[in-house]
């Protein structure tokens, strides 16, 4: 199932870079991304197509197995050979010609695809300062990337940089590979990439939370099978909240990054091993009932104050609550995952996937994610931590040629004079009432 990942990275408390590997270069071929990692000596790289094409010779990057031409600005330095003292920027002097930018002083722009469904691949700045690096697997459009990003990050500017097919990131603390557009079990051979480095290998910044993702089900176990196969909605719920957590400053570990047997008493397992401040187990329901409901452990404490603020959530994006709930077991609480897991613990169920209704609450891509965006919410306000809150998205502004139709129509069927018509719109109404009124006449 498609999904979107937004990463943010505080330059702070990373360092970041481009590298990349001249066209035809014998002694730099292209690479893998866990390649790249390596030999870079990244945390984290991804897939880059960005930056400005006016460079030649020594400057020119690209065409791989035929794909877009890709130029890094490398100014009198040797950037194809390794991080160099010239970092990444975002601006739009630096866009390939012909990609786009998506999203401007958070205004997602008029122009972006509406209809291609497929990987996609953005980075941008937001507005205090941090890069954003926004990828898709296949199935979404560009505008439906830029919105998803632009309605929960305050972005300053965001860049459409999949010209070719540049998604992928490889991440080296956990072996994990996003390559939708996947070539070897390494993913495709790139020859540009952006590298980030954590900049205190020693330790992790005070105050930095843990936090486990059980992601239940997988493989040979479907979970319950409705109008909604239950393991793939606990996956996109799953990585929607994992990813916003990252983006606050959370470490992440999930259970499963892949459709694979996942069984309780390996969750909790590595729930264990990984000693997190929280642990969520996601689960969606069946048995014909309807609504979200949320377990925490019938001791109370930290657990109950992490259901409840989930559940706070969850109401708030529309979803009807069954109860914050405990359930009695013989050796006290009865689900294993919360029984035996050290991390305070809860267990969420969002909707009845045999219910039609309610499993019509988690039945798109953006719906399931917005399932995950309440349960992350709930665990930062149970850490203590502060997030931003999405503004109201603005409307989309009418064009001149839009604008002026509807005068020439609201001055035609109501027989108004050319002057009476001006009158109107400088001193009385405006022209958002005047398009109001031409859509209403007929």
């Amino acid at each position: 199932m498609s999904s979107i990942r937004c990463d943010i990275y505080d330059p702070s408390e990373w360092t970041i870079w481009f590298a990349a590997a001249p066209y035809g270069a014998a002694s730099k071929p292209a690479k893998t991304l866990k390649k790249w990692a390596a030999e870079e000596g990244a945390d984290v790289v991804y897939n880059l197509c960005l930056f400005n094409m006016t460079g030649s010779g020594s400057d020119q990057y690209g065409v791989i197995k035929g794909r877009t031409l890709q130029y890094l600005r490398a100014k009198d330095v040797d950037c194809g050979y390794g991080g160099t003292a010239e970092r990444l920027t975002v601006s739009p002097g630096n866009v390939v010609a012909g990609v786009k930018v998506a999203v401007r002083d958070g205004v997602v722009l008029s122009g972006l695809d509406k209809s291609t469904y497929r990987s996609r691949n953005m980075i941008g700045e937001l507005a205090d300062g941090r890069i954003i690096v926004v990828q898709s697997s296949d199935g979404c459009t560009e505008e439906q990337v830029a919105r998803y990003a632009a309605g929960r990050y305050t972005i300053e500017l965001l860049l459409v940089q999949d010209a070719g097919g540049s998604t992928g990131m490889y991440r080296v603390n956990d072996g994990y590979l996003f390559a939708p557009e996947k070539e070897g079990t390494d993913g495709r051979p790139v020859c540009s990439v952006v590298c980030m480095r954590k900049k205190n290998k020693e330790g992790k910044p005070m105050g930095k939370k843990k936090v486990f993702l059980g992601v239940g089900h997988g493989g040979s176990d479907p979970g319950a099978v409705g109008y909604l196969v239950e393991k793939d909605v606990n996956f996109t719920m799953a990585t929607a909240c994992r990813d916003f957590l990252t983006a606050y400053g959370v470490d992440v570990k999930m259970s499963r990054t892949k459709d694979e047997d996942d069984t309780v008493n390996q969750e909790v397992a590595e729930c264990n091993a990984y000693a997190p401040d929280l642990a969520v187990d996601i689960h969606n329901n069946s048995g014909g009932g309807d609504g979200f409901e949320v377990y925490h452990t019938i001791g109370g404490g930290t657990g109950k104050t992490l259901a409840q603020n989930i559940e706070k959530h969850v109401k708030a994006m529309g979803q009807n609550s069954r109860g914050v709930k405990t359930r009695q077991g013989n050796n006290g609480d009865y689900y294993a995952f919360i029984r035996e897991t050290v991390a305070p613990a809860v267990i969420c169920e969002g909707v009845f996937v045999d219910t039609k209704a309610d499993a019509a609450q988690a039945d798109t891509l953006a719906e399931q994610q917005a399932f995950g965006v309440a349960y992350a919410k709930g665990i930062l306000d149970t850490l203590g931590l502060a997030y931003d809150e999405p503004e109201e998205a603005p409307e989309e502004a009418e064009t001149d040629e839009e604008v002026q139709a509807a005068i020439t129509k609201v001055q035609q069927t109501a027989g108004l004079a050319a002057e009476t018509m001006q009158y109107l719109l400088a001193y009385e109404y405006g022209t958002d009432l005047v398009i109001k009124l031409a859509n209403a006449m007929k």
